[in-house]
């Protein structure tokens, strides 16, 4: 008996910006305050338990990936999403960017790559949340995210350096540099 081929999940398909509005696409992975790093696998359209992390530690904010992308690592661009609530896995959120932890990491290997980390609020955020990130992105927050991904990676056996801090421009840049083109 012959099998159909499975459909590909509509993730796999969407484009880096959203068409009619032009924001970004974010894709939901891990919310904030889960204990563990989820992963979306392309091809399956399902999302999987990469890694938990040590008792009492948490994401600090939503993570997700932008769709249509790809980072010198290989995987989608990242994306922390700087909200209150925690958002639920596999919600497409159209983001606003707001600026950008700019990074590199190194691998078990020794292999040095750009990882960066762009930092948005859902759209819908835009009455609470002035346009200017400042009030959003206080030095502490900065930090607070930096430090989270050194000991994240520290402990999977890699090296995640920050270096510096850039703003929606930098983070649009970085964005528009990572999109596969088809």
């Amino acid at each position: 008996m012959d099998q159909a081929p499975c459909p590909v999940p509509a993730i796999d398909h969407l484009p880096a910006f959203d068409p009619e509005s032009g924001l970004v696409n974010t894709v939901l992975e891990t919310p904030k305050g889960c204990p563990g790093k989820l992963k979306y696998e392309p091809g399956l359209g399902l999302f999987t338990l990469s890694y938990l992390l040590p008792p009492g530690q948490v994401f600090p904010h939503n993570f997700g990936f932008i769709p249509g992308t790809e980072g010198q690592d290989g995987d989608p661009l990242d994306v922390l999403l700087i909200l209150d609530m925690p958002l639920p896995t596999g919600l497409l959120v159209q983001t606003r960017l707001l600026g950008v932890i700019m990074a590199e990491q190194t691998d078990q290997n020794g292999k040095t790559v750009r990882n960066d980390r762009l930092l948005g609020v859902p759209d819908q955020a835009r009455e609470p949340i002035a346009d200017d990130p400042v009030p959003v992105l206080s030095r502490q927050m900065l930090k607070d995210i930096e430090a989270f991904f050194i000991d994240y990676n520290r402990r999977r056996g890699r090296h995640f350096r920050p270096l510096g801090v850039g703003d929606a421009d930098d983070a649009r840049a970085i964005l528009e540099a990572g999109v596969v083109k088809s």
